[in-house]
């Protein structure tokens, strides 16, 4: 699958993949998934949260496997913006039957802000904020190709399916229109109410508010970890890992960021200081994140399936569970 001339990054710097063939691309990154020093990313069993998922082929290129769409939108926000993504090289199928892709792209030399952000002083991780803070109001001010249409995007036009923590372990979508995926996360909210009240017999829908669908949807890349920022030798941001991205409410850039706020172990939970500056970078949403989306986080848990609860169970007890906040 290419990518359409209209999607490039207008300057194109030369890169040490330009002259081969895909034949030859795909032979250097069998030889790189072999060797381990090649691989990308902190592996420590302590603080990894997988293996390796991206390899240096090339002293200026990386791959990693992906879905199409991350290709498109990495050379969309390059071409419409100024915000520092890799240039993409090279989108090569896995095999002939494969959804997935070999993303070759250009390597971003810096650190990975996870292991830079400890080391750096309160003027640096100000600086560092600020830069990121400018980098999300610049991503979230281009123009959707259809503003209606929430989830990930390419050149066909068609809506995609979401992937990612807050659309459960089996996706969600994918969804025609901006009301299609407030009413899929209102009918999370009903099968997490149903539930409870099945457990224990409460019905406190005051606590349980509904979808808020005020705010215009907006680029976002919906998976800012710290391992997803890097940092280069000029203290430039870099956003990497785009494959979550595409068209969402702002709020959900925020809920991504603090993801790891509350992480079970220790070691995976986000420092302090991160946490401080996170409103300043993504925008204050704490009550979307804390009352609404932490509200209803046993349906994102993967411990049961909440698509599958069928409506119909408060109106046969004659219950309402109506309830909008004021936000």
């Amino acid at each position: 699958m290419g990518i359409s001339h209209s999607s490039v990054r207008p300057l194109r710097l030369p890169s040490s993949v330009d002259a081969l063939t895909d034949e030859q691309i795909l032979a250097m990154i069998d030889a790189a998934r072999k060797g381990s020093s090649t691989a990308l990313g902190i592996t420590d069993e302590h603080t990894s949260w997988s293996g390796p998922t991206a390899w240096r082929i090339t002293p200026d290129t990386v791959v990693k496997r992906a879905p199409a769409h991350e290709a498109y939108i990495m050379t969309y926000v390059a071409s419409h913006s100024s915000v520092r993504v890799p240039q993409v090289r090279r989108l090569i199928p896995i095999s002939p039957e494969s959804s997935r892709f070999w993303l070759v792209m250009d390597y971003v030399d810096g650190d990975m802000l996870e292991a830079a952000w400890p080391r750096m002083r309160w003027w640096k991780r100000l600086s560092t904020a600020w830069r990121l803070r400018r980098c999300l109001r610049e991503l979230h001010q281009i123009p959707l190709p259809s503003p209606d249409v929430p989830g990930p995007f390419d050149a066909t036009g068609e809506a995609l399916p979401c992937s990612g923590h807050y659309f459960t372990e089996s996706g969600g979508g994918p969804f025609e229109s901006y009301r299609a995926m407030a009413d899929w996360f209102d009918h999370l909210r009903y099968a997490v109410l149903v539930r409870r009240h099945r457990r224990c017999g409460r019905l406190e829908p005051h606590l349980y508010p509904t979808f808020d669908a005020t705010r215009p949807l907006v680029l976002s890349h919906m998976d800012l970890n710290m391992r997803n920022i890097m940092v280069d030798g000029r203290g430039e941001v870099w956003l990497v890992d785009w494959g979550m991205a595409g068209a969402f409410p702002p709020w959900f850039e925020y809920a991504n960021l603090v993801l790891f706020s509350r992480a079970a172990i220790p070691s995976r939970r986000l420092s302090k200081s991160w946490m401080f500056f996170a409103r300043y970078v993504a925008g204050d949403y704490r009550w979307h994140e804390e009352q609404y989306l932490h509200r209803i986080e046993s349906a994102f848990d993967g411990s049961w399936n909440p698509c599958r609860v069928s409506r119909g169970y408060f109106d046969r007890l004659g219950l309402s569970i109506e309830y909008r906040p004021q936000r």
